[in-house]
């Protein structure tokens, strides 16, 4: 049996404060493979920089800022707007008001946002890329939030190291052909994070603004508490603790492991 041999060019984009990784798997590296790649980057990022310019909260004229001003024409004139905005209040809900959509007492939904512009971004510009015979795998990522997928056929997978900003090793490595995988930090100088007893939450799934707004939630609230999210929205993945210990979840199935992270 031949061995394939993988390349894997990949392209940085800067935009809505995020470092965005435009990547794919081919077993030919070559000038039209490049351009594709270039024409993508470049559509990714005139998107990113127009969903910027929409739902930025420091852009004056921004759906978000006219919003914040007490303005409610964005609901009415914009479809995006409007599901961004049901969207929150869901999550909201969902999450029993951990997640909120308000920073210092104005609305900004920065996290759901940047999930939902790479998501689209995504669809629309990368997805393609995988009509080329020569590619078999995409990836798109921020800094928090990455999105793969393969083609239907091929059995490449994709090497997804989760790492921990303290440590050298990566804490684990997913393997993923199709998903999403979101992640959080903690670094408890936060007031709010300070109630929280989660150093890391990684989520794993096919819907990349739900993952993000769990992700998100880890980081907010205790680890008993996550665990209910866990079993009751059949999530996966993985949340570390203060002390280094890891808890696995699989579908909303907990996996608890004793051996500490070192």
């Amino acid at each position: 049996m031949k061995i394939k041999k993988y390349f894997f060019p990949n392209m940085i984009i800067n935009q809505m404060n995020e470092q965005f990784k435009l990547e794919i798997a081919t077993t030919k590296n070559n000038q039209i493979l490049m351009e594709q790649m270039k024409a993508a980057r470049q559509n990714v990022e005139q998107f990113l920089i127009e969903i910027n310019q929409r739902f930025s909260p420091f852009a004056y004229d921004s759906l978000v800022s006219r919003f914040q001003r007490g303005d409610k024409t964005p609901l009415q004139e914009s479809s995006d707007f409007a599901m961004i905005y049901n969207s929150t209040v869901l999550a909201e809900q969902m999450t029993e008001g951990i997640y909120t959509p308000y920073f210092a007492g104005k609305y900004d939904p920065n996290t759901l946002v940047q999930a939902w512009a790479l998501e689209q971004a995504f669809n629309k510009y990368v997805t393609p890329l995988l009509e080329n015979s020569d590619i078999e795998g995409i990836w798109l990522s921020n800094d928090k939030q990455i999105k793969v997928a393969t083609k239907p056929e091929s059995d490449f997978k994709w090497a997804i190291d989760i790492n921990d900003s303290t440590k050298e090793e990566p804490l684990t490595t997913y393997y993923l052909q199709n998903g999403v995988i979101a992640m959080s930090e903690n670094d408890f100088e936060s007031v709010h994070m300070n109630l929280s007893d989660i150093k890391q939450t990684i989520v794993i799934g096919q819907n990349i603004v739900e993952a993000s707004v769990w992700a998100e939630v880890g980081l907010l609230t205790t680890i008993s508490k996550f665990v209910g999210f866990v079993e009751a929205y059949d999530l996966s993945g993985l949340v570390i603790d203060k002390e280094e210990m890891p808890l696995t979840f699989s579908n909303g199935a907990i996996e608890t492991n004793e051996k500490k992270i070192s």
